[in-house]
């Protein structure tokens, strides 16, 4: 009961540590301004990391190498910790050895997560409080993801169904991701 429980505990902290990673190297893409307050609570939750890290590996022009980078090596320890745990000793040699790619498997699932809760938040707070101070910052993030997809859909009016799709993408690609991991 206890591994159980410390296993939920660890899976929260890291699912929401990566993701937080995985946001901060989505903004820089994005070339949203960091001085975002919500930005901020992202960039001060992670630069204790990846600022030290940062002085070894740089960014480039447009990608935020060191946190995709540390989002990775995050998943990797995430693993190893949950596999750890379990008493057979078997599943933590197999574990170490695909623990890289166990851990890009998680990593990008973890990043599938993000887009699906943030297209779930943008929609409804698109129905409730369209002016939103959040608004902005989600739909500079989610735009360059909905936009090929409002080409592709017939005009409906008033109606988006754009996020619609882009939930069904992830979650077909989460179901890929899924029989990738244990195929």
């Amino acid at each position: 009961m206890i591994n159980s429980i410390f296993s939920f505990l660890l899976g929260t902290f890291f699912s929401l540590f990566v993701s937080a990673l995985l946001v901060r190297a989505w903004v820089f893409w994005s070339r949203i301004h960091p001085f975002n307050p919500y930005i901020m609570i992202i960039y001060k939750a992670t630069d204790w990391l990846v600022q030290p890290v940062r002085k070894i590996i740089p960014t480039s022009n447009k990608i935020d190498w060191t946190s995709l980078l540390l989002a990775w090596v995050c998943s990797m320890l995430h693993i190893f910790l949950v596999f750890s745990l379990t008493p057979s000793n078997i599943y933590i040699q197999t574990s170490l050895a695909t623990l890289p790619m166990v851990g890009l498997f998680m990593t990008i699932k973890w990043g599938l997560t993000l887009v699906l809760w943030l297209c779930i938040l943008q929609a409804i707070l698109s129905w409730v409080s369209p002016a939103s101070p959040i608004m902005p910052l989600l739909r500079a993030l989610l735009d360059p993801m909905l936009n090929p997809i409002r080409r592709f859909l017939p005009s409906t009016g008033a109606f988006d169904f754009s996020p619609l799709v882009l939930i069904l993408i992830t979650q077909v690609l989460q179901i890929v991701l899924q029989h990738l991991m244990f195929g």
